[in-house]
């Protein structure tokens, strides 16, 4: 009974973090069009930042809760959840992304050097504080490459009112304080669920608060293929990876340092990850597109890292 109501709870944590997510988003945008930002810089927004407020959110609260390894777990999973299932529905969704750009082939590089790099980090098994500074800087760094991307996007001229500028403002405020509140309410359930099955933090936040926190993208970016803006839903994808291995993992580090007993309890979840990532660059550079069945692929192999995931913990 108790099971039931914690995973209840943990389904309304999660639709809560979709929901401020959303309203999150949508503010920013508008604030954007006020302010008359340049597309890229609302892109930039809701790529490398915005549909990541739920891992954020949940990193610092995982962190002053004193379970960083929940933030770990949920950084590897949210990265494997959106480079398979996400990016192959996507894909599907989208009946094909094109990928000849330039700029995306940098960026998927760039993704996949920012993923690897905490787990080189972690080879001590601690990720210091120190090291959680690195993960920020190399952050920094992807938005200073972002932003030298610049000039291939253009202005935004729609206008807003001073009025829809202010309930914007509001708007983001009570959607950060929904994130923080469901994000504290989806980490302190996933501890209690972890004790109670008796299975590691960092398999819960791999398993389970990963795909609550990547509902966010999965819903954004479903929405921008089927207006036929797939480009953005792979920014999105792209940006969303950097942020998880680099300032969701820094901030959590920073805050409280995160110790591991043993890399045998990530071994296959960084075996899949690196993978995935190899099997996206390789998809991206040798086709103009991304095509369908890469798509099946992607979410093919998802389901391997889950049967594999469970087959481990039941062996355990």
């Amino acid at each position: 009974m108790l099971l039931f109501l914690y995973s209840l709870l943990l389904a309304i944590a999660s639709l809560v973090l979709i929901y401020a997510s959303s309203k999150v988003v949508h503010s920013l945008e508008k604030l954007s069009h006020f302010f008359a930002l340049r597309e890229f810089s609302v892109a930039f927004i809701l790529m490398a930042l915005a549909t990541s407020l739920p891992e954020v959110f949940v990193a610092i609260s995982s962190a002053l809760e004193k379970t960083p390894a929940i933030a770990l777990g949920n950084a590897l999973g949210s990265n494997i959840l959106n480079l398979t299932l996400v990016a192959g529905i996507i894909i599907l969704a989208s009946k094909g992304i094109p990928a000849r750009s330039v700029i995306v082939r940098h960026d998927a590089l760039i993704m996949m050097a920012f993923a690897i790099a905490p787990l080189l980090l972690l080879s001590d098994k601690v990720l210091s504080r120190w090291d959680g500074t690195v993960l920020i800087l190399f952050y920094l760094f992807y938005l200073f490459t972002l932003l030298r991307q610049r000039s291939a996007f253009k202005e935004r001229h729609n206008h807003v009112t001073k009025t829809e500028a202010l309930k914007s403002l509001l708007g983001f405020a009570s959607g950060v304080a929904f994130l923080l509140g469901a994000s504290d309410v989806l980490v302190r359930i996933s501890r209690e669920m972890a004790l109670m099955l008796g299975v590691p933090l960092g398999l819960v936040g791999i398993l389970f608060v990963a795909l609550g926190t990547s509902l966010p993208e999965i819903a954004f970016e479903l929405k921008a293929s089927r207006k036929g803006n797939s480009g953005l839903a792979l920014g999105d994808l792209v940006g969303s990876v950097v942020t998880n291995a680099t300032l969701v993992l820094g901030i959590t580090s920073v805050i409280t340092p995160i110790k591991i007993p043993s890399l045998t309890i990530y071994l296959s979840s960084v075996l899949y990850l690196i993978t995935t990532l190899i099997s996206f660059e390789i998809f991206v550079r040798t086709d103009k597109k991304l095509v369908h069945w890469e798509g099946v692929f992607l979410i093919f192999i998802y389901v391997c890292f889950l049967l594999t995931e469970m087959s481990l913990e039941y062996l355990r």
